[in-house]
């Protein structure tokens, strides 16, 4: 992720860091990551916010067909999804509140 970012300021900073990381130069690394936390930490969020958003939309969706009763003979492991999915959800809910906590 931050080499990502890197890669948007710069093709000579992201190429450092990899070296960085290649070479097993922990300093420059670090160096890196605190220079430039809050923006991995930014990007970090809004990926995980989209991820909470695409399951709580799938949700509904799958949730639509079930109210509807097109679950049984269409999608017999519906009900695993659903369970599968909401736990996922769970999970990143939990990584959401943990990353709102950390600042910059």
């Amino acid at each position: 992720l931050l080499y990502q970012e890197l890669a948007q300021v710069s093709s000579d900073l992201a190429q450092d860091f990899y070296n960085a990381h290649i070479m097993g130069d922990v300093s420059t690394k670090q160096q890196y990551q605190e220079q430039y936390f809050p923006q991995a930490l930014a990007a970090l969020k809004n990926h995980v916010d989209f991820l909470v958003n695409e399951l709580e939309e799938l949700s509904i969706g799958l949730e639509t067909q079930v109210d509807q009763g097109l679950d049984g003979w269409r999608h017999p492991r519906l009900g695993l999804i659903l369970r599968h999915n909401e736990y996922v959800k769970r999970t990143f809910d939990l990584v959401q509140s943990n990353l709102d906590n950390m600042s910059f």
